[in-house]
């Protein structure tokens, strides 16, 4: 029998993470599960951990490759290893909840569905926990993909979706090679095939905050660079979208993200270099969509135009800025200290939320017995016919 889900564990210089990481996956209540882990050029001790776990637990797979820190690469170099109904991926700086695999194989074999999300929570190095509130609490079942892109906008990581293993070889996708954001092609790829989507209203995962990870070393100080990457990345999903004859019916979507990315990160780079390189990424299609289509907001062409050279928009670009500004010094302290006194009421939520999550995991098990015992009646009625 092949395991009920598969795990991708991408592993690069993480020591001091490693055992939290493989522990809450060890430890998972579904233990029918695969874990690969992908060591990617690890230079610290972090090979010689996953070597304890494989010697401990055989449900541990190691894959060694020479890479240094590529996670679409190490991702991609452990799908041909999958043998479970399911694929999960996982990063080795954070940690799982023990009921995240039990919790979304249910919810994916009672529903049918392709693809089960769910919340997290944010944790700074230190461990100071942060509360992330999300849209996830106050879903309805079950979402269309376009719904799923309203609830999820923004969160475009991989470990956040357990998704079924034969909807994902049907994509015949891969992550990008290459560093950051190679995560935004495969949220594209999946939401854009139309799938069966759930949503999980709990924190299952914990994501850890840290100056030397990934993220943070694919950011700080090098917006330039990750502009150039995520321009190219974005052609990429065009050329996608494309192939399978969908990019009118996303081009809104898409250009407007691409477009809304420029804006929001530009003033943190070198302007003329990032201007550059944006205007070498518009093709004639995306000028014309840029200048002319009438779905695309003022509020995100009008700053565009500006930064393409168009002066006659100043104004509007300052207002932008300045909005932006305000959204960002005043309006969001003031949500943290409005969230800071909701604390109570936000646990008591939780605590609702939690027991909810409970019955419609009872639920999913129930139905899934069900279903196990009619198969097993109908081929006994089927031998019973034979004889």
């Amino acid at each position: 029998m092949p395991p009920k889900i598969s795990i991708i564990i991408p592993v690069y210089n993480v020591e001091p993470y490693l055992r939290q990481c493989l522990d809450s996956v060890v430890a998972q209540t579904l233990q029918d599960i695969q874990i690969i882990c992908v060591n990617d050029g690890s230079t610290d001790g972090s090979q010689a951990i996953l070597r304890e776990y494989e010697a401990r637990d055989p449900r541990v797979e190691i894959i060694d490759q020479p890479n240094g820190g590529n996670p679409g690469k190490a991702r991609n170099a452990g799908i041909p290893h999958i043998r479970g109904e399911y694929l999960y991926f996982l990063d080795a700086d954070d940690w799982i909840d023990p009921t995240l695999c039990e919790k979304t194989y249910y919810r994916l074999e009672s529903t049918g569905a392709d693809v089960v999300f769910f919340s997290h929570h944010e944790v700074l190095e230190k461990g100071e926990k942060m509360y992330r509130s999300n849209s996830l609490a106050y879903c309805r079942y079950p979402l269309t993909s376009l719904q799923a892109w309203n609830f999820i906008d923004g969160d475009v990581v991989p470990w956040n979706r357990v998704i079924r293993s034969s909807f994902f070889q049907r994509l015949g996708v891969r992550f990008p090679e290459m560093f950051l954001p190679e995560d935004i092609y495969l949220h594209w790829a999946i939401l854009v095939n139309d799938p069966h989507v759930e949503l999980i209203p709990e924190t299952l995962y914990y994501y850890r905050i840290r100056g030397g990870s990934i993220m943070g070393r694919g950011k700080m100080g090098r917006e330039g660079e990750y502009m150039s990457r995520t321009f190219f990345v974005y052609s990429l999903i065009k050329e996608y979208l494309q192939s399978i004859g969908k990019y009118e019916q996303h081009r809104t979507l898409l250009l407007t993200r691409k477009l809304s990315s420029f804006v929001n990160h530009t003033p943190r780079t070198d302007p003329y270099s990032t201007v550059s390189q944006f205007r070498a990424s518009l093709d004639d299609d995306e000028m014309d969509f840029l200048r002319n289509d009438q779905n695309l907001k003022a509020s995100v062409r009008d700053p565009v135009l500006y930064l393409l050279g168009n002066q006659s928009l100043y104004w509007k670009y300052v207002w932008y800025r300045f909005h932006s500004c305000c959204l960002r010094k005043i309006v969001k302290p003031i949500e943290t200290v409005v969230k800071f006194f909701q604390q109570k009421n936000l646990r008591c939520c939780q605590l609702r939320i939690q027991e909810l999550s409970e019955r419609l995991a009872e639920r999913d098990r129930h139905i899934v017995e069900l279903q196990n015992q009619q198969q097993l009646s109908e081929t006994h009625c089927s031998e019973r016919h034979v004889a």
